[in-house]
């Protein structure tokens, strides 16, 4: 699971370590997410989060029609006040920038995100297309990326720059809100003028077979600086933690603007390491796989993608099942919902199930069902984002075909009504392991 934060006032600012840096991409994202790298991308990356915050650590952007904010003036106009961004940018050689937000919708409903950097336009942060219409009637969490001109960005010391946030005043129930967990500042530079090391993925080899533990190495040849870290990221299918409802993509995600959810990172040379692949579901088309090379100057290098890789993983299948029917504004204090999925493997050769999904404040949960069995009652924190992956102890509750996942609704505490579970996009995933003969 994720790092948990606990709850205080005032700002914790950071650089964006090798340990917490954004993640790369080396195909294009769904629509929506505009301007991830690339093979052959050299750029840094530069990361604010609110972590010593409320809600977990993050920065509230909006709040209640008719209550004054400290943080946002007098003229409080569902824009938050200018945050000092805390690091020294290196602009020298860089060809382009964008901005990585961290955004939780918070309060169904909510549209209207933009962020301005000193002295610049403000620049709209749309959610992705792959998200279902309208967006603000869907919880969810999720990492949106957006262009920012250079002009907009000061080269110089720590606190040089700034930036700020707004949501659009209109809101059914007149309380606009969305939580932000990092602001993360990506720029790009000239690869042929600026020095950095480079290198490629050794293991595996293209075109190979993997199986359950596939080795992952790379080769970096008379390195220029001292490498720091190697993050390897793949693309395939497999669960939807980016909270976009895109099952295959290169998979990642960002808490606070530390990396997640991909295949797996190494701090010590020969940074090798190994990729466990018993949950991951079954492959219809090959996998690639790639790495991110970072140097003591904080410099990213991405690597060529080892393309058309095979999973074999003989005796062991593993099916992913999709939400459909997925209800808006799925938050448990307000009723009981359901959503289904299909099931189209051999009951017979089933010998393990999870289920998959990310939250917030599931600490308020009332049960989640299987066909009307209870799996669990409730886990995980209160007015924080969790990740989930609960097991299915009786196999029998699974049925060929359509099965139905619900949640109960939340009751009142102490007379009062609270706040419930927010069931994040795509909705709740259910993996199946199958013992193949």
């Amino acid at each position: 699971m994720m790092p948990r934060m606990s709850i205080r006032t005032g700002f914790r600012r950071w650089q964006c370590l090798p340990l917490l840096i954004t993640i790369v991409v080396a195909t294009a994202m769904p629509d929506g997410v505009h301007a991830q790298p690339s093979p052959g991308d050299l750029f840094r990356e530069y990361c604010y989060t609110n972590s010593a915050g409320d809600a977990g650590g993050a920065i509230r952007v909006g709040g209640k029609r008719g209550e004054s904010y400290p943080d946002r003036g007098s003229d409080f106009d569902y824009v938050n006040a200018w945050i000092n961004f805390p690091h020294a940018l290196r602009l020298k050689g860089a060809t382009r920038a964008e901005v990585v937000i961290e955004k939780i919708l918070s309060h169904n409903g909510t549209d209207g995100l933009a962020v301005q950097w000193n002295d610049g336009d403000w620049i709209p942060v749309p959610p992705p297309q792959s998200l279902p219409h309208p967006a603000k009637d869907y919880y969810h969490h999720i990492c949106i990326t957006v262009p920012v001109p250079l002009a907009d960005l000061i080269d110089g010391d720590a606190d040089a720059n700034r930036f700020r946030l707004r949501v659009s005043p209109e809101h059914g129930w007149n309380w606009p809100q969305h939580l932000i967990y990092g602001v993360h500042l990506r720029v790009y530079y000239d690869a042929a003028t600026t020095p950095h090391v480079t290198g490629s993925v050794a293991s595996p080899k293209p075109a190979s077979d993997i199986g359950l533990s596939v080795p992952l190495a790379v080769d970096i040849p008379n390195p220029m600086r001292r490498v720091n870290r190697v993050d390897y990221v793949g693309l395939y299918t497999d669960i939807n933690w980016e909270g976009d409802g895109v099952y295959r993509q290169w998979h990642y995600f960002y808490y606070h603007g530390q990396l997640s959810h991909h295949l797996g990172s190494a701090v010590v040379s020969p940074f090798s390491e190994v990729w466990n692949t018993s949950w991951v579901p079954d492959q219809k088309a090959p996998i690639q796989i790639a790495a991110r090379i970072t140097d003591d100057t904080n410099l990213i290098y991405f690597t060529p993608a080892v393309a058309g890789l095979r999973l074999q993983r003989p005796g062991l299948s593993v099916e992913l099942c999709r939400p459909f029917d997925v209800p808006q504004n799925w938050v448990t204090r307000q009723d009981e919902y359901d959503q289904k999925v299909s099931l189209t493997g051999d009951l017979s050769e089933v010998v393990a199930a999870r289920f998959c999904w990310s939250s917030w404040s599931p600490g308020y949960m009332n049960g989640l069902y299987l066909n009307g069995l209870k799996v669990i009652d409730r886990e995980g924190p209160r007015y924080r984002y969790f990740d989930h992956r609960v097991p299915l102890k009786d196999l029998t509750a699974l049925k060929s075909g359509v099965n139905i996942i619900s949640t109960g609704k939340t009751p009142k505490y102490d007379g009062k009504m609270v706040h419930g579970m927010e069931v994040n996009w795509p909705g709740i995933q259910l993996l199946v392991k199958y013992q193949t003969r």
